[in-house]
């Protein structure tokens, strides 16, 4: 069995900028996605793993964008992983 190893993480926070994602009260999720994918990053840096972040400011970009960020992270490297942080609204009962 070939054994891929993994040659870095992109780490992703969703929304930001204009885009604030599900809100509640005074909570958005924008905020939130944005603390989760800087903690992640210092942790990983912390841990040695190779690490890149497409964004570490509440910053407004397209998914083109972000894609292109997350593609050239690594050079486009195929054994690299993306984990775009997001934290949905469930439905009301």
């Amino acid at each position: 069995m070939n054994e891929r190893k993994i040659t870095g993480v992109v780490v992703d926070s969703g929304h930001g900028g204009s885009d604030p994602g599900a809100i509640s009260g005074n909570l958005r999720e924008k905020d939130f996605t944005l603390q989760a994918a800087n903690y992640m990053t210092r942790r990983l840096q912390e841990l040695g793993i190779p690490v890149v972040s497409i964004k570490t400011t509440d910053e407004d970009i397209s998914r083109t964008e972000r894609l292109r960020r997350a593609n050239e992270a690594f050079n486009g490297d195929p054994n690299a992983i993306l984990i775009s942080n997001h934290i949905n609204s469930g439905g009301h009962t």
